[in-house]
């Protein structure tokens, strides 16, 4: 399965993924230290050459996202979870770090099969939620309800809590 990844981050899902037998066609990832961390792990031969792109908006505005419909299979995303963490000032769609409406966008723009996402449990308790379920389903996606889950509950020994979306393209 071939994925484009949002949000990459380190490439720690992304080894997760790549255990699963995933194909990493793409990362787009801002931060310019996990940039450098993803270049390395590629230059190692633990994740998949592909490109690298920085920001998100820059990704989609420059066409580049659109190079990946009927290639992309999946889609994951951490999107970035400060606007919904119980640690944070919780201002959803008003903090200018919400990238949802990004990250949406991609996924109308790719049309994978596939989209796999992962926040903090505190979204579940926002409406912005709905919004996202919402966006899912008229982009044309059935989802499964948002489960939690954490490193403790496969035996790890911190509980790291995350909520993950998976949903499938109702053409497919």
């Amino acid at each position: 399965m071939n994925e484009l990844s949002l949000f990459s981050g380190a490439g720690g899902g992304l080894l997760g993924t790549k255990l699963l037998g995933f194909r990493h066609i793409g990362y787009v990832e801002n931060n310019d230290y996990c940039q450098r961390i993803l270049a390395q792990r590629i230059k190692d031969g633990i994740l998949d050459d592909a490109p690298i792109f920085g920001d998100i908006r820059t990704f989609l505005d420059s066409g580049s996202a659109g190079l990946y419909r009927g290639v992309a299979d999946i889609i994951a995303a951490g999107f970035p979870c400060q606007p919904f963490s119980i640690a944070g000032k919780g201002k959803e769609e008003d903090d200018p770090r919400n990238m949802w409406p990004e990250t949406i966008r991609t996924i109308r723009c790719v049309q994978p099969s596939f989209i796999l996402l992962e926040n903090v449990p505190g979204l579940l308790a926002k409406d912005y939620i709905y919004k996202i379920m919402d966006d899912i389903a008229e982009a044309g996606y059935e989802a499964f309800p948002p489960i939690k889950l954490g490193a403790c509950d496969i035996g790890a020994n911190h509980r790291r809590k995350r909520i993950w979306i998976l949903a499938y393209s109702e053409s497919e």
